[in-house]
């Protein structure tokens, strides 16, 4: 009977311990969550993603597995356009200022080189993935006529995400479909992705009020845009704004407007964003020295640079040329 007793006891303290965990790991992740998103993104180490898209090659799907909630963030920052889905389990995610829980059937869109982070929340969380080329966006007929780019560049608080049942159903179908078609490649499947992921962020734009006057030039306004993106990616150093204005024959103040209302960020904070991306992709293949990754992205010195990385990636360039 006393050998009895002892196991039960050993039980019941191996139970306790284990609750006493559980709780522990929830209190630190609560913690976490109280905190601005902003004082959260600052200290999330980002990682420069270089997908390799094209217009031959416009998107590609992937998807992430986590066994385990986790305290950390996992942050990146890339020129894709791009929308996470939650298949299973639960995430959050930061965008700039906004925090938001994902749970299945809910997601996020993100914006070119647009910096953020996440975590799964809940045990066995599985998230799909799109990326896709901004150039190629909206390529899809002649029956184009619409803002692709709105529910990437609105406020990261008034993006699109499911508010019903229904809709996270919908939402789920379309992903499973998505990771069906990228896993299998039956027929046609890319043309059918491609299709699918148009109307996802037509359905995403059906929820995004625009006034009504704004349509009229709206295709031509986009087209216009992205023809200077394409240009300042193309460049080591990307164009002053006045010869990025002049070159579309447009005063500086329009195309500041137009930049802005497309791409949802100013000319100078998207081009600082192309250099450091292509700076980071220059850190990681090693063939540069610091001070000459500064003079080819256009950067004063090697320590302008690296502030300037810091503010982004939250890290040094040594630091993260370690990174795998």
């Amino acid at each position: 009977m006393a050998k009895k007793k002892k196991l039960l006891h050993t039980s019941e303290s191996t139970a306790v311990s284990s609750g006493s965990r559980r709780k522990r790991q929830e209190k630190r992740q609560t913690e976490g969550v109280q905190k601005q998103p902003e004082e959260v993104l600052e200290k999330v180490r980002m990682v420069s993603q270089s997908h390799p898209l094209s217009v031959a090659s416009p998107f590609n799907i992937v998807w992430d597995y986590h066994k385990d909630p986790s305290c950390d963030f996992h942050g990146d920052v890339h020129y894709a356009l791009q929308i996470s889905i939650v298949l299973r389990g639960e995430a959050e995610v930061i965008v700039g200022s906004h925090s938001r829980s994902c749970k299945a059937g809910e997601g996020w869109f993100i914006m070119c080189w647009e910096p953020h982070a996440y975590r799964p929340v809940k045990r066995r969380t599985l998230i799909l993935s799109v990326n896709i080329n901004a150039d190629s966006i909206g390529n899809c007929g002649p029956y184009a006529e619409a803002d692709w780019l709105a529910p990437f560049t609105v406020d990261p608080a008034d993006r699109y995400c499911p508010s019903s049942a229904e809709e996270r159903e919908g939402l789920l179908v379309t992903a499973r479909n998505l990771l069906h078609l990228s896993r299998k490649q039956p027929d046609y499947w890319q043309t059918r992705c491609w299709l699918t992921i148009h109307q996802l962020i037509l359905t995403a734009g059906e929820h995004i009020s625009h006034p009504a006057d704004e349509g009229i030039l709206l295709n031509a306004n986009i087209s216009r845009i992205m023809k200077a993106v394409s240009r300042i990616r193309q460049m080591p150093v990307p164009m002053s704004l006045e010869e990025a204005a002049a070159a579309n024959s447009l005063s500086v103040s329009r195309f500041s407007s137009l930049f802005h209302s497309v791409m949802g960020v100013s000319y100078g904070q998207f081009a600082l964003r192309v250099r450091l991306g292509n700076a980071a992709n220059d850190i990681k293949s090693g063939l540069f020295t610091l001070n000459e990754i500064a003079f080819r992205h256009g950067f004063c010195d090697a320590s302008s640079l690296c502030n300037a990385f810091k503010k982004v990636y939250h890290c040094t360039p040594a630091q993260f040329k370690l990174r795998r």
